[in-house]
């Protein structure tokens, strides 16, 4: 009955995390039984969960120095063509002369022009495109940096009454309960927590099986009229429902 209502390892969270707020309510921190934990724990820190997870900051990425802007190609403008050198034919009479140098002089007045023009529309063509591509590599850099989720390294996440600690490769970061600003459970495994370090604000998403643990816990020693808490709503919708017809034993908690 439980594959067909498509339990999984998710529901299995939080059904422990129903356990948790029943213990919560009943005698408070003290209550929760102890976990085991891979991290050095503090005098009189209690470790609730510890597990594998995933967390990515909402911030600007760390973008490398825009690149210079594109500048306009220099454009050579086509030579004038000198004024031919005319040569009369011989016996040629002085009226023919002078209209065959006048057509000359016409024909290479207008080459000079249009080479002119030809010249003037290139730089400025060169000119536009030079604009659209220096807007649109500024567009592209204003995109890139605009704050987003970026993921880190995945690690092991620890839940103690004192912090939610943040470990991998790279490095280990304990959140402390007390510097949480804000809290919410967005889906049964994801929790999106705002905290201060330093003067600096600090927005994560951690994914993890002990997301709904966590989200209790820290709910109840800092924020006790939490609407998620109070309401209820931090369990999905029918829950109570699929461990009924799972035959799984639960904590009524809403």
């Amino acid at each position: 009955m439980a594959a067909q209502v498509g339990w999984n390892w998710v529901d299995d969270h939080l059904l422990y995390a129903c356990e948790m707020l029943s213990r919560l309510r009943a005698g408070g921190i003290a209550a929760l039984e102890p976990y085991p934990t891979s991290i050095v724990m503090e005098e009189q820190e209690t470790c609730f969960g510890e597990g594998q997870g995933m967390w990515a900051a909402f911030r600007r990425p760390e973008l490398p120095p825009p690149p210079p802007p594109t500048i306009a190609p220099s454009v050579v403008a086509a030579l004038p063509p000198s004024t031919p050198v005319f040569v009369p034919p011989r016996g040629s009479s002085r009226r023919d002369i002078q209209r065959a140098r006048t057509a000359a002089n016409a024909a290479a007045f207008n080459a000079r022009q249009r080479s002119e023009r030809m010249a003037v529309q290139m730089v400025q063509a060169a000119a536009e495109a030079a604009r659209v591509a220096n807007a649109a590599a500024a567009a592209a850099r204003e995109q890139a940096a605009l704050p987003r989720w970026i993921p880190e390294p995945s690690g092991r996440i620890t839940l103690t009454n004192r912090r939610i600690h943040l470990a991998n490769q790279y490095r280990s970061s304990p959140i402390p309960l007390t510097a949480l600003e804000h809290i919410e459970l967005t889906q049964p495994d994801r929790l999106r927590i705002r905290f201060t370090e330093a003067t600096t604000s600090h927005y994560l998403e951690l994914a993890t099986p002990w997301a709904a643990p966590a989200f209790l816990v820290a709910s109840q020693a800092r924020f006790p009229h939490h609407p998620q808490l109070i309401s209820g709503s931090w369990l999905p919708h029918g829950f109570e429902e699929r461990c009924h017809i799972a035959g799984k034993p639960y904590r009524r908690v809403r």
